[in-house]
């Protein structure tokens, strides 16, 4: 069986740099509760990080119902927009140790990618936002990265 991957535009965008020209960009984490329904939250460019071709880190709010359920069924799926298309990530996730007060740090494992596009029209966006503060808000997204990267320097 052949591993997925991220293709390249969606590991260009989730490299962790140019996070000025990201700020705008939501992206959908979706996972299953306990009860089995559907749960939906926006995640940005500062909380998702390519690792790999293959592996990222995930960084949500501690105590949400996104990060319990991750807890209990270690999966997710990401949604996002890039390049005029549309890509769901379905990852595998193992918990890892905290590394920013306040936030529940996940690897995720790629395990399928679905490329989404119609032959006669392009997506122009994906969801996006306005920051009420960019200069703190990028300030903090860029030391949430720098602290997640810090983990894979001493995985190995």
């Amino acid at each position: 069986m052949n591993k997925a991957e991220l293709p390249k535009a969606v590991r260009v965008f989730l490299n962790g740099k140019d996070l000025e020209r990201k700020q705008h960009d939501a992206m959908l984490l979706s996972t299953v509760t306990s009860e089995g329904f559907p749960h939906v939250a926006m995640i940005s460019a500062g909380e998702l990080v390519a690792i790999s071709s293959s592996r990222v880190k995930l960084l949500v709010w501690k105590d949400t119902t996104s990060s319990t359920n991750m807890i209990q069924n270690h999966k997710a799926t990401v949604t996002l927009v890039v390049e005029g298309k549309a890509y769901y990530i379905k990852f595998s996730l193992k918990k890892e140790a905290t590394v920013l007060s306040g936030y529940e740090l996940f690897t995720g494992e790629v395990a399928a990618v679905k490329e989404d596009y119609a032959k006669y029209a392009v997506l122009t966006s994906g969801i996006q936002f306005q920051l009420h503060d960019s200069k703190e808000v990028l300030s903090r997204w860029k030391q949430s990265i720098e602290a997640v990267l810090s983990t894979e320097k001493t995985d190995s």
